[in-house]
């Protein structure tokens, strides 16, 4: 049985601000998702030339990382900063896909807000699997339809073809955050995360 002392370090450690050992390690996880994210890519164009099938691929391998990330830093409004430190690297390499800014910022908020109501923080499977499904139906419907009303596209998808599309995003990335569910359980078990 844990003693006070270390319930109430556990209480600390999944409640109120930020710590800098918080912000480091979602800086790692970043990076880590990036790295993630170029090797996907890399290996995706090698087999498709479709583009959309990168990003849907991604999708997945993404949430892993990002799953282990939510394990750890339990907090509310982990996703929220993940997405704006995302969207903002995404600006600045990508100046063309600045409508990547909004979505994945917006489905950083959209997966906080989903688990503060539903599940009160991270940490539990379900929740880990519902946070990433929720950030990649918001990103994905964003993504699908902002670029046409700003100038990006000269084209938009029908209705039905965007919604089974994000439903499919949507699907990996609760997918890839049940895979990085269990290596974050692994990863405690090994005493490599607390």
């Amino acid at each position: 049985m844990k003693n006070i002392d270390e319930i109430s370090e556990i209480k600390k450690s999944t409640s109120g601000s930020f710590t800098t050992r918080d912000l480091s390690f979602i800086g790692m996880i970043i990076a880590l998702m990036y790295i993630v994210q170029t090797l996907v890519i890399l290996g995706t164009s090698a087999v498709t030339p479709i583009d959309a099938l990168k990003s849907i691929v991604s999708a997945f391998f993404v949430c892993i990382v990002i799953a282990i990330g939510l394990a750890k830093v339990k907090k509310i409004g982990t996703f929220t900063i993940i997405g704006l430190i995302n969207g903002l690297i995404c600006g600045l390499i990508l100046p063309a896909f600045l409508p990547l800014l909004p979505a994945v910022l917006l489905g950083g908020i959209a997966a906080d807000i989903f688990t503060k109501f539903v599940f009160g923080e991270y940490g539990s499977r379900n929740s880990l699997m519902g946070a990433c499904a929720v950030d990649k139906f918001v990103e994905s419907i964003i993504i699908l339809t902002v670029p046409f009303f700003f100038g990006f596209s000269t084209f938009i998808l029908s209705t039905q073809l965007i919604i089974v599309s994000a439903l499919i995003v949507a699907g990996l990335g609760a997918a890839g955050a049940l895979v990085g569910y269990k290596i974050s359980g692994e990863l405690k078990k090994a005493g490599a995360m607390e």
